[in-house]
């Protein structure tokens, strides 16, 4: 299921994937949609059967932690509190049921000439029977920042999920929730001058059944909602989920088939 990071040890790497055209993961009915949509004729505008794949792409590796929030996909039993600062400190999971936790992320890397820097704060609140954790409430908001010599980029993540188990055998979960995503660029260019890009998502998940059991993770059923913003293009549609790997993508009516494994439009 979700990990909770310690703060040393907070990957970066997954959010470089983050720079592809369509960067969308998703947000919540908690922040006011008034984000301005970028408008810029110029640029090429992706179609929407891109989008659709980017889309399916981002949820899925939102829900596996791939953006520095929590991972859901390793099952309830995958959280761990070990090295956590937060004012609930315990080596295991079970030892804090009934708990809300906090850590507070504080975390600075430098690659050759790229710095970065990511700070915010990850939430849990664990359910629990006969000493075990069923489930838990998960809560992060991220922000961080990419510093080149020709570029700045800023991410910002705000996730909140419930999960419970819906099996004894613990192998399958159910998530409901809502996910924000916005991600800007402010690149150097030539005399001085410099070129900004925003753009952003919001997601609402409804009834995700998903299987976390070694390789066969999957997301078997559920739905999810989303509006996405881009430099010259916005949508809105939604997600259902048939899995085996596969989802249907709705976007302005049009129903695309979308291979979750390959993130591509099937016919």
């Amino acid at each position: 299921m979700m990990k909770l990071l310690p703060r040393k040890t907070i990957s970066l790497k997954p959010l470089l994937a983050i720079m592809v055209c369509v960067a969308l993961i998703y947000t919540s009915c908690r922040k006011a949609d008034n984000s301005p949509i970028p408008s810029d004729n110029t640029a090429v505008k992706p179609t929407n059967d891109t989008i659709s794949g980017q889309i399916a792409l981002n949820l899925a590796q939102s829900l596996a932690g791939n953006y520095g929030g929590v991972n859901i996909m390793d099952g309830v039993d995958s959280v761990s509190l070990a090295g956590h600062n937060g004012p609930q400190h315990a080596k295991n999971g079970s030892a804090l049921c009934g708990f809300f936790t906090d850590s507070l992320v504080d975390y600075n890397r430098t690659v050759a000439d790229t710095t970065y820097h990511t700070g915010g704060n990850l939430t849990f609140y664990f359910d629990c029977k006969d000493g075990k954790p069923t489930g838990y409430t998960a809560y992060d908001s991220l922000m961080t920042m990419k510093i080149t010599p020709q570029a700045t980029g800023q991410y910002f993540v705000k996730q909140y999920y419930t999960i419970k188990c819906l099996t004894d055998d613990r192998k399958f979960i159910g998530v409901n929730g809502d996910l924000y995503y916005e991600h800007s660029t402010i690149t150097q260019c030539t005399c001085h001058s410099t070129h900004t890009e925003v753009e952003n998502a919001n997601y609402v998940l409804k009834d995700l059944k998903i299987n976390v059991c070694g390789c066969s993770r999957d997301i078997l059923s559920g739905t999810a909602t989303f509006k996405a913003y881009g430099r010259n293009w916005s949508v809105t549609g939604s997600i259902t989920f048939l899995g085996n790997y596969r989802a249907d993508v709705l976007i302005n009516g049009v129903v695309y088939h979308v291979d979750m494994k390959t993130h591509k439009v099937i016919a």
